[in-house]
């Protein structure tokens, strides 16, 4: 009979079956196998699992003869809950005895569940720290976990436990009094941007709503039936519960967040949360900064004209001219069509401070030129109030009473004239002290500032060109409500003074783009070496004739108003003729350049202006376009030697002061000069 048993035994484990519908797994324990000769032979010990429980509930076992039985499909998990496993099991050995464990989910080792306990005692039972599954591991369906126990002579034992998840069965909610549309999934978030508003959602099936306060766990509000509404919620987190009355459908919930949307740093929320208008260091110029927002919007960066739309993240580019500064970058969260609070300001902010030192307000920095325009009410017209303003760390006064339109601009003419007048500088980022201007305190392209849009007060103004980063300016600037005090004694009037020029080093061109400077020597092998010297360019700086504009001789007057037309000439670091003079009759700037060309140290030409009647404004400007050096050099038929091109540049600028006595004023105006040179040497061999 005992062996009927064994082999009965036998016969349920090949099949998975055994009496009661359990099934088993081969014998783990120590059991007495039979030979076919029926002889009783030495016990044979294997690791066994005594005991495995899921969440207090036993699924395996050990028989009273040493064999496992296994409850498989009886454990039924609840949706969202993590299993939690206890495990008893022993390993026989001598000497040094070990005890290990791994388990498998539907095949895939957990590592981390991995276990290990030495003893010197030959039979080594281990209850196993309790470890737990989460939930997250174990979606809605069947599972199998796999037990496996291994001793030190590397006998192990496995167990099979097959189990099922059951899956969520939410009812669908809707946002709205309809239960129309897409439906909002269970344990997220529903947004209201701003600082207060309300939300409505409805279900298809009748149950019990529930809104509780998150911060205080207090219970605000209780409804049945099929529709909710939330009243008007303050800043904070509400948690809102549904509860069906179908027992078979599971409880749903959603936190209601209202406030301003999240900014992280980084890629996620894993990152600083931010506040806002919290200031934030970027490591360095250029790099780029990262942010990031658990709901989908609009971001734009102040200024730079950096946007993205329909995105939670932003890759904030910080150019390294912006050292000094601080950038702006604002979210705007996509808000729902029917939400309460679409007509607030829902956008969250955070600035980003650019390391380094601005840059210093003086002409050797900063290349460009500015005009002021005015406009003093709004039936008025535009008039230009100052043109050409270098950059400088003096301040720059500005009289309107009261203020209406002041404008800080690259090119007046662009700004009254739109895209039909040349703007060299072209659009730009602006910064007030330090802070990059928003686009909303500039014009259409970007090429002007509004000063008027400020207050009252001093201003540190940076421009840097979007076109040409080279291209900068930056100056003080005072915005004074109120009338311009009256000149009491002789002063200073326009054009009895020019601006003061920058002098920018002067260099030669190839037609290939190599640039030459001053000092520069080059040493000639072959005549090949001089084919590149066939059309030298000269760069510098030299006076450019915009045209002619109008000046008002009587500002003070309100009633009768008196102009002047003159030449609108500026000063311009660009291609010259060689030879050449710009001089105007009525101008207070003008320029001239003459060049000297020689043969070891003996002249063999010069170049210089034939000049012209300087009472005529028009006055074409002589030159030439570009130098052949290899010409003059075969004119000496190539001969070995130091060839020398030397360029004169010279820059005037009228200058105007008053003179004060005790008792009179006296106004004293010249001319003053600034001169440079380009030596350029070619030595022939």
């Amino acid at each position: 009979m005992k062996k009927w048993v064994v082999s009965a035994l036998l016969v349920c484990l090949a099949t998975g079956s055994l009496l009661s519908g359990l099934t088993v797994s081969p014998a783990m324990g120590a059991t007495t196998t039979m030979k076919r000769n029926s002889q009783v032979s030495q016990p044979v010990q294997k690791p066994v699992h005594d005991m495995i429980v899921f969440n207090g509930y036993q699924v395996a076992g050990l028989t009273a003869g040493g064999w496992n039985w296994v409850k498989n499909d009886e454990f039924i998990l609840p949706p969202d809950t993590p299993l939690d496993v206890d495990l008893t099991q022993t390993t026989y050995g001598s000497g040094t005895n070990v005890n290990r464990h791994k388990v498998l989910l539907d095949g895939v080792e957990l590592t981390a569940f991995q276990g290990e306990k030495q003893a010197t005692q030959a039979a080594l039972k281990w209850q196993v720290p309790r470890f737990s599954i989460p939930s997250s591991q174990l979606s809605a369906g069947l599972h199998t976990l796999t037990f496996v126990v291994t001793d030190a002579k590397g006998q192990n034992s496995t167990v099979h436990v097959r189990f099922q998840v059951e899956a969520q069965n939410y009812p669908y909610i809707y946002e709205g009094e309809k239960a129309v549309g897409e439906s909002i999934p269970s344990g997220g978030t529903s947004a209201i941007f701003g600082v207060f508003g309300s939300k409505t959602f409805s279900s298809k099936v009748p149950g019990t709503w529930k809104l509780t306060n998150k911060a205080t766990n207090t219970e605000m509000r209780s409804v049945s039936g099929t529709v909710f509404s939330s009243g008007s919620l303050i800043t904070g987190q509400y948690d809102l519960m549904f509860l069906p009355d179908d027992a078979s459908l599971s409880p749903w919930m959603v936190t209601i967040q209202v406030g301003l949307a999240e900014i992280y740093m980084g890629t996620n929320a894993t990152g600083q949360k931010l506040s806002q208008n919290q200031v934030i260091t970027a490591t360095k110029a250029p790099s780029t900064v990262q942010l990031f927002s658990p709901f989908s919007g609009r971001w734009w960066v102040n200024g730079t004209g950096q946007t993205l739309t329909d995105s939670q993240s932003i890759e904030v580019a910080i150019p390294e001219i912006l050292a000094g500064m601080t950038i702006s970058v604002t979210f705007e969260p996509n808000q729902a069509p029917d939400s309460t609070t679409a007509w607030m300001d829902t956008s969250s902010t955070v600035q980003i401070q650019v390391p380094g030192t601005p840059q210093a307000c003086g002409p050797s920095t900063a290349t460009a030129t500015m005009d002021v325009m005015m406009q003093s009410n709004e039936k008025s017209s535009m008039m230009v109030e100052r043109r050409n303003l270098y950059s400088s760390d003096v301040t720059v006064k500005l009289y309107q009473n009261p203020i209406h339109l002041i404008w800080l601009t690259t090119a007046a003419d662009h700004i009254e004239f739109g895209s039909e007048a040349d703007d060299d500088e072209g659009p730009g980022v602006w910064a007030v002290d330090n802070v990059v201007v928003d686009a909303s305190k500039l014009n259409w392209d970007h090429t002007a500032l509004e000063l008027s849009s400020y207050k009252p007060g001093r201003y540190k103004v940076n421009y840097y060109s979007k076109r040409e980063p080279r291209q900068s300016w930056c100056g003080y600037v005072q915005v004074i409500e109120g009338l311009p005090p009256v000149p009491s004694s002789a002063v200073c009037e326009y054009g009895d003074a020019g601006t003061v020029p920058y002098l920018t080093p002067m260099r030669f061109v190839t037609k290939k783009g190599k640039e030459y400077r001053d000092g520069d020597r080059i040493v000639v092998d072959s005549k090949s070496d001089l084919e590149d010297l066939k059309e030298l360019v000269l760069m510098s700086t030299h006076v450019v004739n915009k045209g002619t504009k109008r000046i008002i001789l009587n500002k003070s007057s309100k009633t009768d108003r008196r102009y002047v037309h003159v030449p609108d000439l500026v000063w311009e670091d660009s291609e010259t003729l060689l030879g050449s003079e710009q001089e105007y009759g009525s101008g207070a700037i003008e320029s001239s350049n003459e060049v000297k060309i020689s043969y070891n140290d003996d002249v063999l030409m010069t170049m210089k202006p034939k000049g012209y009647h300087k009472d005529d404004d028009n006055a074409g400007v002589e030159g030439i376009d570009s130098l052949n050096a290899k010409q003059f050099i075969d004119f000496q038929d190539g001969k070995p030697g130091v060839y020398k091109i030397e360029v004169t540049n010279v820059l005037g600028y009228r200058t105007c002061e008053v003179i004060y006595s005790s008792r009179s004023s006296k106004k004293k105006t010249g001319m003053e000069e600034k001169q440079q040179t380009l030596t350029l040497t070619i030595e022939v061999q």
